[in-house]
């Protein structure tokens, strides 16, 4: 169980560094497009492709699995405050499960269209040229995938028992 969560830890990490990445790509080619344009009249070419395909892409899925294994998504529990403790797990872990499944199951949708959109090359066209846009399709998947395997594993140690310390 370490080393899958290890191994998830170091995904989830990678993606949250792509997603900050993106960002910053983002607002350096958004402010140098305005720059250009309103002082030049020169507007990099292809922003808008690759904020909207790219950029936004990254910056929207790829956090999903940080926010789920930092528990800061937002929960409602103004009725499972009142229950008892192993009560108040086995909810948790319940909805932790129907998460994952229907998180897995949108995944899946995901990745179809992504492969499909792989084998056919999905591109748009840009003024200037044209740009790849089926490997953003991935982000979905992958994003979707990463929160659900946070989810199992968060469900898991909700029913576990817990484990004594090593001496």
């Amino acid at each position: 169980m370490r080393t899958a969560e290890g191994a998830l830890d170091a995904a989830t990490a990678a993606m949250l560094w792509i997603a900050g990445a993106a960002l910053l790509l983002m607002m350096v080619n958004v402010t140098l497009d305005v720059t250009l344009k309103y002082l030049f009249r020169w507007p990099v070419p292809g922003t808008l492709e690759m904020v909207s395909y790219y950029f936004m892409a990254a910056a929207v899925f790829f956090p999903f699995a940080h926010v789920q294994r930092k528990r800061h998504h937002i929960a409602v529990t103004l009725f499972t405050d009142a229950l008892p403790a192993p009560a108040r797990r086995g909810v948790e872990a319940a909805a932790l499960l129907l998460s994952a499944v229907y998180l897995a199951a949108f995944g899946w949708a995901g990745a179809e269209e992504a492969w499909e959109m792989t084998q056919v090359g999905e591109a748009t066209g840009a003024v200037a040229f044209d740009v790849l846009i089926w490997p953003t399709r991935w982000a979905v998947p992958l994003g979707t995938w990463s929160m659900a395997a946070w989810m199992l594993l968060q469900a898991v140690r909700e029913v576990a028992p817990p484990r004594a310390p090593a001496p």
